[in-house]
């Protein structure tokens, strides 16, 4: 397995720490972006069409890294299959995309699903891994409502950084009530500059999320200056962005929020977080976060249950004062 040196540079450089093997996905060895890295000198027993063979090539606890052209890539999981997700299970393995990327959430370096039903991309179920500057399009007229999941993370500590999560993008899908988006139940996971929601056209037209936390969750969670993307009409108020299911008594933060903005457009949403009742878990938001679109955060009976960055303030039973002293978005009312 060969690359150039500058692609070792370059992998070093957006990990932070030495690289592994390093591997390369491409749509199509003979396409342009094939034979790019072709020119470029990697060998053929460094490129792969399937993102299953190449995960499969990796060793876990080396940091080997595989790299993601900017192209639209078929989804392949376990065994290779469509249909299928992909159980990252290792420690220590990465995947980096080839493309500049923003929260705006279009990064050119992409999965997808078309023509086949995707009810979970991957299981992240291994410890410290990295994945970086990608798109998971989630959702097809294939699989509609059976779309359920765009990736579980079930694993400690993996990192998620420039990362799309772009789903639901099918109509039927977003109707679902079953629609989980991103599932997160293990702990001490790190989530940066990523887009939740999609970036298409599509109205959630149920009670769903596009981030849940299992019942199993573990704590320390941390999302920081994440994008969180929302749409519904037809007077539709009862989607919300987070579903806290977690049950677990061990008294501890679930996820920590820092300067994430919650942006909702079409029919206010009645409230933004949906929350089991546990007293020993609560969700954090520092003073930098912002819910746009809702009438209030949480239901009053689990206000005590969300903690805000403001003086460690709590939503409390009144719109108004949750208005004014914590992070919902409003109209400016000027006065002359």
């Amino acid at each position: 397995m060969s690359v150039p040196r500058e692609f070792r540079a370059y992998v070093a450089n957006e990990l932070g720490c030495l690289p592994g093997e390093i591997s390369c996905l491409t749509a199509d060895r003979a396409g342009t972006m094939g034979s790019f890295l072709s020119k470029k000198g990697v060998t053929s027993g460094s490129t792969y069409t399937s993102i299953a063979l190449a995960e499969d090539a990796t060793v876990t606890g080396r940091n080997d890294t595989i790299l993601v052209t900017p192209e639209s890539h078929a989804w392949r999981g376990d065994a290779n299959a469509t249909a299928t997700a992909l159980t990252w299970d290792k420690s220590n393995t990465h995947i980096i995309g080839l493309s500049p990327t923003s929260k705006a959430g279009y990064n050119r370096a992409r999965f997808s699903h078309s023509g086949y039903t995707m009810a979970n991309f991957m299981t992240v179920s291994g410890d410290d891994n990295c994945f970086k500057n990608i798109r998971f399009m989630h959702g097809s007229s294939t699989g509609g409502a059976s779309d359920i999941t765009c990736v579980t993370v079930s694993g400690t500590g993996n990192r998620f950084e420039k990362v799309a999560f772009a789903g639901p993008n099918n109509a039927t899908q977003a109707a679902s009530a079953n629609y989980l988006g991103v599932v997160v139940s293990g702990s001490h996971n790190y989530f940066k500059d990523c887009m939740f929601g999609s970036v298409n056209d599509v109205d959630r037209s149920a009670a769903n999320c596009v981030l849940n936390f299992a019942t199993t969750t573990g704590g320390w969670n941390i999302f920081e200056n994440c994008v969180f993307r929302s749409r519904s009409g037809g007077g539709q108020a009862t989607a919300y962005f987070i579903n806290d299911k977690t049950t677990d008594t061990v008294v501890d933060y679930t996820a920590i929020f820092l300067n994430c903005q919650f942006i909702h457009a079409g029919t206010k949403l009645t409230v933004g977080i949906a929350k089991a009742t546990n007293t020993s878990r609560s969700l954090y938001f520092d003073n930098r976060c912002t819910f746009v679109g809702v009438t209030d955060i949480i239901a009053d009976a689990r206000n005590a249950e969300v903690l805000w960055g403001a003086g460690g303030s709590s939503p409390d039973g009144s719109a108004l004062n949750d208005k004014l002293y914590l992070g919902i978005g409003q109209t400016p009312i000027h006065t002359t």
